[in-house]
């Protein structure tokens, strides 16, 4: 089964339609593209050594 979602991609759509509306749909929508963002980070960014 292939995954089609590109996290970077809806990240962006999100904020995109975030800055587009008020009130808590915004702050849904910001919180979803900050949970997109999250997943798109390259995990080797969060090594220490």
């Amino acid at each position: 089964m292939s995954n089609n979602y590109d996290p970077q991609r809806e990240a962006e759509a999100a904020m995109k339609r975030a800055a587009a509306s008020e009130g808590d749909d915004r702050q849904k929508l910001i919180q979803l593209a900050v949970a997109w963002h999250l997943l798109a980070r390259d995990p080797r960014d969060d090594r220490t050594d």
